[in-house]
């Protein structure tokens, strides 16, 4: 299990080679706590082909919020956001992510 990040700085995340994905989750909220469990079923994939960064959105609002502005989409939670090259390839939220299309998306 990945451990909750308290920053994110998005320009490192934007100038890297490798892959980002961004969970935004909330311990507070059984729809979160389901999209996370769905995500950990594909957690060694995600471990080798991409960085992981697990924010928690209830103790970190304002930089959950500031990534999704800085990224141009609306704030969700809970919500993947897939970085690869620079730009955002894959968003999703509440019931619609779906680990097979994250993995399409490395």
């Amino acid at each position: 299990m990945w451990h909750y990040d308290q920053t994110v700085n998005l320009d490192e995340i934007l100038a890297s080679e490798k892959s980002t994905v961004i969970i935004k989750h909330s311990n507070r909220c059984s729809i979160s706590s389901l999209a996370l469990n769905r995500i950990l079923t594909i957690e060694k994939e995600l471990n080798t082909s991409s960085e992981v960064v697990l924010l928690d959105v209830v103790a970190n609002r304002d930089v959950a919020r500031k990534v999704t502005a800085d990224l141009g989409i609306t704030h969700e939670s809970p919500q993947v956001i897939i970085i690869s090259d620079g730009e955002v390839v894959y968003q999703n939220s509440h019931m619609s992510i779906r680990p097979n299309e994250m993995l399409f998306h490395l």
